[in-house]
């Protein structure tokens, strides 16, 4: 009887203590208040945000109605408005600088938009669009004259042996990602923009964060190059072909460079490099993808790309995983002819 008795016996849930329901209290307290303080201040930023919005909207219809003046005042307000608030950031209101140095370039007022972009440099040294304002400022700037001519053999440093190149680093994270899979399993009716791709923001913002790097190369280079300084700026473009970036920028401002200097033999061969270069990267790209498609079984929909000649893009547009380059290759190539 007293095994029943032992097996019948029910557990009793220790009782808390006074302290241990106060603390429980007190924790669902804390962040009530902090729920309803977030909620606040996401109020407080949705309110700021939509009068950038209504700035924004009103100034483009300035914009469509060709009242470009008046845009422009709207722009500045909604600049001003977005400085002045606590709840906002340059993210905010970025695309309104952009418009204003658009609409002051487009109505060629010169000295203003320096001033304007000047400006916006100092008050925002490290956000990302201030690289490309500070090239389109030396662009402003620049009075199309050579101040450094480059010699025949321009010294560029090689990376050390065993030194990971920073496009090494790129094309390896970006083999890291999730698998890009042709949406092999898009639902019927749903477009490639809106699919369910299940890439953490966290790598893109990485994905920016290595990029940045080469960005930041291409502007010292393009500055170089508007300020007149061309050996700078050839050892900058080397630069970005050592560190092994995929874009064309390089290799075409080289071409153009070296044309402009009259210095046949070097234009001719950065011709030869960018043709070498892009042919064989074009064939590496073509068989990752293959592969890819391969494993999905989605070949048939990789040859209609690229047979069709067109681009094949990761998730969301990130980064290209096919290009043909078929019109810069046959540029190039054109260009070649006339050395022969």
């Amino acid at each position: 009887m007293r095994i029943f008795k032992f097996l019948s016996t029910k557990k009793t849930t220790p009782k808390k203590t006074e302290t241990e329901c106060k603390d429980i209290i007190d924790d669902y307290e804390l962040l009530k208040k902090e729920t309803e303080k977030l909620q606040r201040e996401n109020n407080a930023w949705q309110k700021d945000f939509n009068k950038i919005i209504s700035f924004r909207n009103t100034a483009k219809e300035m914009e469509k109605l060709n009242k470009i003046e008046e845009a422009i005042s709207i722009y500045l307000q909604s600049i001003e408005y977005g400085e002045s608030s606590s709840n906002l950031n340059i993210n905010n209101y970025a695309h309104d600088i952009n418009r204003v140095i658009i609409l002051y370039s487009k109505t060629k007022q010169q000295e203003i938009l320096k001033k304007f972009i000047e400006n916006n440099i100092d008050l925002y040294p490290d956000f990302q669009e201030t690289k490309k304002w500070a090239v389109r400022l030396s662009k402003l700037n620049s009075d199309n004259t050579i101040k450094f001519k480059p010699d025949n053999q321009i010294e560029i440093k090689p990376k050390k042996i065993g030194e990971t190149t920073l496009g090494k680093r790129l094309d390896e994270f970006k083999k890291s990602m999730p698998e890009f899979n042709f949406y092999f399993d898009l639902p019927t009716g749903q477009d490639t923009i809106t699919y369910n791709y299940n890439v953490p923001f966290e790598y893109f913002s990485k994905l920016r964060e290595l990029r940045d790097a080469f960005d930041t190369i291409k502007s010292l280079a393009k500055i170089a190059e508007n300020e007149g300084d061309y050996t700078k700026a050839i050892k900058a473009y080397e630069k970005l072909i050592i560190e092994e970036y995929e874009g064309p920028e390089p290799y075409e401002r080289l071409i153009i460079i070296y044309s402009k200097l009259k210095m046949k033999e070097k234009e001719k061969e950065a011709i030869e490099r960018a043709i070498t270069f892009f042919t064989e990267l074009k064939e590496k790209q073509k068989n990752y993808v293959l592969n890819l498609a391969e494993k999905y079984k989605m070949t048939d929909k990789a040859l209609e790309y690229i047979n069709g000649d067109k681009k094949i893009f990761y998730y969301g547009g990130a980064f290209e995983l096919y290009n043909p380059q078929s019109s810069r290759l046959k540029k190039w190539n054109d260009r070649l002819l006339k050395f022969k």
